[in-house]
């Protein structure tokens, strides 16, 4: 998915602090996503085409980003997520404004820029740019340079004595497990799906996407992250030999004296996840792929320091099974999942209700209740929500904004 979208100006609702109403802000919201922003009153009128770039995506040090980074030429002001140090995730930002006189505090995700503006910074029309991304959508993502940070996945470390013939691709056929937020498929929801529809919450885990199968491409079993496959086994230097009689008479060539020895990869995805391909490869579940997120004390997950997970020993949640057939991964359905998962004892995700819904808003209220009441008994603020369809052919996550402010 590309981070940037026209949208077209829906509504503009005025905000408050306490009971009187702001005059210089106000909440905006559009016709094809279900986000809001708050941004400076005047600056759009209801209709207006204007680019917002969505949360979790990340700006560069173009100039037109310069406000958002360090405003006033101050970066300790940025309402952005660090990447590296910098200031450069779009998340939610708290403002202590509400949408109704003494309201609750509310949340602007996003960023929001005047079509003119980014037009003028791009050195072409306004015209030009809807035009061009109806017909090639990621040509304003590569014009502004919006990218969706991942942290680096590499072998470490030669310093250790460690070696791998280099990271391999995601299997061939088998989908990436990163759910579409909520707020890009309201209109979807409405239109295609309809109300009522019945949905399962489960909560989504701060960790890290892992997936586990034996599948045709790996008879003997993968373990992945989110991108790419991890090698279940590495070269590891035990020692050194001396040059045979034929490489010191080949005097030029560069000969390699060490002595190797095969090791089980030590990093956190293979050394958990390993327990779990046995299983599959002792039962010989051949064409299964278990999905879950890998989570726990030293386990980064987002980075968010309230990350609850961190407190639990490492381990493995798992959220979905697939079975691949004819070299594509297609999810069971939820049943088919509890029951594979409680078979072979597989930890799952906590369900937190399943439910029909009746609308937008019923669903909204419903999840915030959720974030609510385990923030209140549990002393935990989650990450979000992810809901499915029955037949899990339909996947979305709910986010919580006051988790993802803390980013």
């Amino acid at each position: 998915m590309e981070g940037i979208q026209i949208v077209t100006i829906e509504k503009l609702n005025p905000l408050y602090k306490k009971n009187e109403e702001a005059n210089k802000v106000e909440l905006v919201s559009f016709e094809e996503n279900g986000f809001h922003v708050i941004s400076q009153k005047g600056l759009f009128s209801i209709g207006d085409r204007a680019v917002y770039i969505i949360p979790d995506f990340c700006v560069n040090d173009k100039e037109i980003f310069k406000e958002f980074i360090a405003p006033d030429g101050d970066e300790s002001k940025s309402y952005l997520g660090k990447i590296e140090g910098k200031p450069r995730r779009i998340r939610a930002k708290k403002f202590s404004l509400s949408t109704v006189p003494n309201g609750e505090p509310t949340y602007s995700n996003g960023i929001l820029l005047p079509l003119t503006e980014v037009a003028e910074f791009l050195k072409v029309k306004p015209t030009d740019i809807v035009e061009m991304n109806e017909i090639k959508p990621e040509w304003l993502n590569s014009k502004l340079e919006i990218t969706k940070y991942e942290e680096p996945e590499v072998i470490k470390n030669s310093n250790n004595g460690y070696f791998s013939k280099g990271l391999k691709e995601f299997p061939s056929g088998v989908y990436k497990t990163d759910e579409t937020n909520i707020n890009m498929l309201w209109n979807h929801i409405e239109k295609e799906l309809t109300y009522p529809i019945t949905l399962i919450g489960t909560e989504k885990i701060d960790g890290s996407s892992i997936s586990i199968g034996v599948i045709p491409e790996y008879p003997e079993g993968f373990i992945a992250s989110r991108n790419i496959i991890k090698p279940l086994k590495l070269k590891k230097i035990i020692g050194r030999r001396k040059k045979t009689f034929l490489e010191t008479l080949m005097f030029w060539r560069h000969s390699d004296l060490n002595i190797y020895d095969e090791i089980d990869n030590p990093d956190d995805f293979v050394r958990i996840g390993k327990y779990y391909l046995d299983l599959l490869l002792i039962l010989k579940m051949e064409n299964v792929i278990l999905r879950g997120e890998l989570n726990g004390k030293g386990l980064r997950g987002s980075g968010n320091p309230n990350n609850p997970s961190v407190k639990n020993e490492p381990n493995i949640m798992f959220f979905n099974v697939d079975d691949y057939v004819n070299g594509v991964a297609i999810k069971k359905t939820y049943d088919e999942f509890i029951h594979f998962a409680d078979v072979w004892g597989l930890p799952r995700v906590p369900v937190l209700f399943e439910q029909s819904f009746s609308s937008r808003k019923h669903i909204e209220n419903v999840c915030k209740k959720v974030f609510e009441n385990i923030k209140k008994n549990e002393g935990r603020i989650i990450e979000g929500i992810v809901l499915n369809t029955t037949d899990k052919k339909f996947s979305v996550k709910f986010m919580n904004d006051e988790y993802d402010s803390k980013k």
